[in-house]
This record gives C-alpha cells, structure tokens and sequence, in this order.
C-alpha cells in the first residue's frame, strides 16, 4: 500500500472533509481517520469499502493508486488469449514477445510488421476457403 496515506490525504482534500469529519462518517473516534492518512494503522477491508464509496474510486486505485479500466482489462484480456495461442501450438519462447527488439524498431518498422501481419492472416483467409 505504497503512498495509501498520501492518496487518502489528497483524496480528502479534494472532497473538501477534515479528518474528524471522515473519522465520525466512517463511524470511529475523530482520530482515526488521522491514523490511516499517517500510515499509523491501516483500514480493514470493510473500511476501505466504505472509502472508496466515499471517495468514489475502485479499491484497486484506494490499495494500489492504480485504476484499471475496462479497456485495458480487455487488452489484458487479448494479451493471454495471444499467449494461449501459442502454447497450443508448441512455441514455448516465442520471439514476437521480445520486448528489447520490440523497442528498438522505429515507427516504419511497426508499420511494415503490422502490414505484413495482415497479409499473413489474408493468405491464411484464402488458403482455407
């Protein structure tokens, strides 16, 4: 929970409560709220549900100040799907993977691998019909 006090500070601030005033809506005495901004002590799950209807954030963001969205929860998605795909046919280290080759291409680069990718899936296209 790196920087969950500073996240809940800013989050306070920017709803515009005090600490005692967070402390009393969540049901605690008018210092607790205080002890999670100070990493003194951390919420409990039920707490931190409450928080983040509070706030109206998702606890991933709360926990980890990270929000995922829908569309990269697809892409992520994909990315296995793609992974998938290549165990089933026995590519245990496939070099498409490589991220080090990946960046050292310029745009040009990309550009003819996606072309030829299209061309690769249309011959495939053709071959089956």
């Amino acid at each position: 929970m790196k920087q969950f006090g500073l996240r809940l500070e800013n989050l306070r601030e920017k709803y515009g409560y005090t600490k005692k005033e967070l402390s009393l809506k969540l049901g605690f005495t008018p210092n607790v709220y205080g002890s999670y901004e100070r990493e003194e002590r951390r919420p409990s799950l039920e707490t931190l549900v409450k928080l983040a209807e509070i706030y109206n954030v998702s606890l991933d963001y709360l926990i980890r100040g990270m929000e995922h969205t829908k569309e990269a929860k697809e892409e992520i998605k994909v990315v296995y799907e793609v992974l998938a795909l290549f165990e089933e046919n026995n590519i245990k280290h496939p070099y498409i993977l490589a991220l080090d080759k990946w960046k050292t291409l310029s745009e040009d680069d990309l550009i003819e691998l996606t072309n030829h990718f299209e061309w690769v899936v249309e011959k495939r296209k053709r071959l089956n019909e």
